[in-house]
């Protein structure tokens, strides 16, 4: 290689560096000015809540995305909320350099390879994710991750890559569970490309411990549960997990094949018109035509993306109602590969035109000029795409300014007293709760959420009685029946969630509307001895009360026998992690009115117990008195 061939791959090697870098830091800037900087409710709260603490997650458990979260709670940037908002961005920009290395690697063309990877960058489901905590820019970055791996090994042809793609592969599975769908194509096309590799059992051991090392970091899970922090306590718990189940075994989510088959391909229909408005018709034709290209020039890449995509719109219909844009992002990754091919086409097209115009002719000095018009100018247009998104979504994508739901609870936390006890039955709820933990924690507010035990009406009466200033938000039926009050701020209305939000203070002392009494003929029994109660539930408010369930809760050394048919409530209960439910939604109570309900019992073991009965309404428990019973 001579000193020139020498300074002209340097300057190529410099050119590359450059618009790498340059991949990255495009999305991430405009995602950094468009990024959330607090909280906006809905599930990447309940994430901002459990990652600073570590808890685990809800199924699969999402253990590599929960534990680099807590890596960015320590940058010293910002906010809590606005570091963990800032991981979504991050990974955001990481996913369109990987696409952009795995395009360039394909087409061997820089500017094509920025140019559809920004297109990717700026589609409005994949920006809207980057500029809020969620799973999706570190799943889109998995996928990237995996197919840059694949076409370096497909090319490179050393074990090392073969290594680096397994342990990728392992990588993507440890976080959102449709990669297991989809990433299956990805390694169908190592194996097709290099079927050979796997005829020594030295590169097949060492590729499935690549494979598997990352899969270790589900051990997390088990970890911080064992430390409090989590349920999945025991091996069966976790391979529930790991396969989308509770604990108990129980589906969480949705359910595969339980849909008609006209709504599966309804479901189908959506997510292809999803993607299909994501780009616009010129990009999906532009993708059409780069996908024969494609094909044309690597024909087991082209019919495994093919593959790719419709396992990935063929399986979350299977599990959902609903098409959910977030869960085709991995095949809008693929549609840019094929609008890359797209680009390479009508670029290599004008360059054989033009040079097939000048055939036979000599070149001048001015067609050298005109054939770097025409590139630029091809370049250009390419690159105009991307503008054109940003400049079209900025505006609409921009959550630099806190929303109104923040705002609201922003609100809540000056208005009210240090001290003050804050009950909340709102959607948005889990904004005020981290914000109560992390951002007004000097204010020792007391925060206590609907789901939560201590949210009943005698805890906020035993505050109020206790001279602590008390709120509520939310739930103003029964709080309006039991207390006196007058609201202490603006009121906001939140359309994402169909709700009105008010901040109320609580201002004269408990009214009982709701009591509840029990009848029981004595307090010991003897061993095997049948015995009823009697429970009353008493309405002195003006309005009549629906109670939406009655709960029954028994000692071990009680059985349940039967409910009395002279009750109100005479049907038999469900059950339901040991405790005997009544739901319905016929239970009401009118003005000044009561109704019972009378079960049998009886005494199976010596000892003593408790008896707990309970009722809710409106959200709210409310509790009788437990019964102490003695069997002798």
């Amino acid at each position: 290689m001579d000193l020139n061939e020498r300074k002209i791959k340097n300057i190529n090697k410099i050119k590359f560096y450059i618009i790498a870098v340059l991949s990255f830091l495009i999305p991430f800037i405009i995602y950094l000015l468009t990024l959330e900087r607090k909280l906006i409710g809905g599930d990447t709260t309940w994430y901002a809540l459990q990652i600073p603490e570590m808890y685990v997650m809800v199924p699969t458990g999402y253990p590599v995305f929960s534990l680099l979260g807590k890596l960015f709670t320590f940058l010293p940037l910002g906010d809590l909320a606005f570091r963990l908002n800032l991981f979504s961005a991050v990974f955001g920009g990481l996913t369109i350099l990987f696409l952009f290395l795995s395009i360039n690697r394909l087409v061997e063309k820089n500017l094509i390879g920025i140019a559809a990877s920004l297109i990717f960058a700026f589609l409005y489901p994949f920006w809207h994710v980057a500029t809020r905590l969620e799973f999706d820019t570190l799943n889109s970055f998995f996928i990237a991750l995996v197919l840059y791996a694949a076409v370096l090994y497909t090319q490179v042809r050393n074990r090392r890559f073969l290594y680096l793609f397994f342990f990728c592969l392992g990588l993507s599975l440890t976080n959102h569970p449709i990669a297991l769908f989809v990433v299956p194509a990805i390694f169908l096309f190592v194996l097709i490309s290099d079927p050979k590799i796997f005829k020594r059992a030295k590169t097949v051991l060492l590729s499935i411990l690549f494979f598997i090392l990352p899969l270790f970091s589900y051990s997390y899970l088990l970890i911080r549960s064992r430390q409090g922090y989590g349920v999945v306590t025991d091996l069966k718990k976790l391979f529930y997990y790991l396969t989308g189940r509770d604990i108990s075994g129980e589906i969480h989510g949705g359910h595969f094949f339980d849909k008609p088959v006209s709504e599966i391909l309804r479901l189908v229909w959506d997510y292809i018109m999803i993607i299909y408005n994501s780009f616009g018709p010129v990009l999906i034709i532009i993708a059409l035509a780069g996908l024969a290209y494609l094909i044309k020039k690597n024909w087991k890449l082209g019919m495994c993306s093919i593959l790719f995509i419709i396992f990935n719109i063929m399986v979350p219909p299977l599990y959902l109602p609903f098409a959910n844009d977030n869960y085709v992002i991995d095949s809008m990754i693929i549609v840019s590969v094929f609008i890359s091919f797209g680009f390479l086409l009508i670029f290599n097209l004008s360059m054989f035109a033009f040079d097939r115009s000048l055939r036979g002719q000599k070149l001048l000095r001015a067609d050298r000029v005109i054939r770097y018009f025409l590139i630029t100018s091809i370049i250009i247009t390419f690159m105009l795409f991307p503008i054109s998104q940003v400049s079209l979504s900025y505006r609409n994508l921009d959550r630099s300014k806190p929303s109104d739901i923040y705002r609201f609870w922003d609100q809540v936390f000056r208005t009210i007293e240090d001290g003050a006890s804050l009950y909340v039955h709102a959607f948005s709820g889990n904004v005020g709760i981290f914000m109560a933990r992390y951002e007004y924690d000097y204010k020792n507010i007391g925060f206590y959420y609907t789901t939560w035990p201590e949210y009943t009406l005698e805890n906020a009466e035993k505050d109020f009685e206790n001279g602590k200033p008390v709120y509520f938000v939310g739930n103003h039926g029964l709080f309006g029946f039991a207390f006196d009050y007058e609201p202490a701020g603006k009121y906001y209305y939140i359309a994402k969630y169909d709700e009105l939000l008010l901040l109320n203070k609580i201002t004269e002392s408990f009214k009982k509307i709701i009591a509840i009494d029990h009848n029981i003929e004595k307090n010991e029994f003897d061993f095997g001895e049948k015995f009823r109660i009697e429970f009353t539930i008493e309405n002195s408010a003006s309005r009549e009360i629906q109670i939406s369930s009655v709960e029954l809760e028994l000692p071990d050394n009680i059985e349940f026998v039967d409910v009395g048919p002279e009750g109100y409530i005479d049907q038999g209960p469900g059950m339901s992690r040991g405790i005997y439910m009544w739901v319905s939604d016929q239970y009401s109570i009118e003005p000044g009115g009561s109704i019972n309900i009378i079960v049998g019992l009886k005494g199976i073991a010596p000892g003593e117990g408790n008896i707990s009965f309970r009722i809710t309404t409106n959200d709210v428990y409310i509790r009788d008195n437990d019964i102490e019973v003695t069997i002798k």
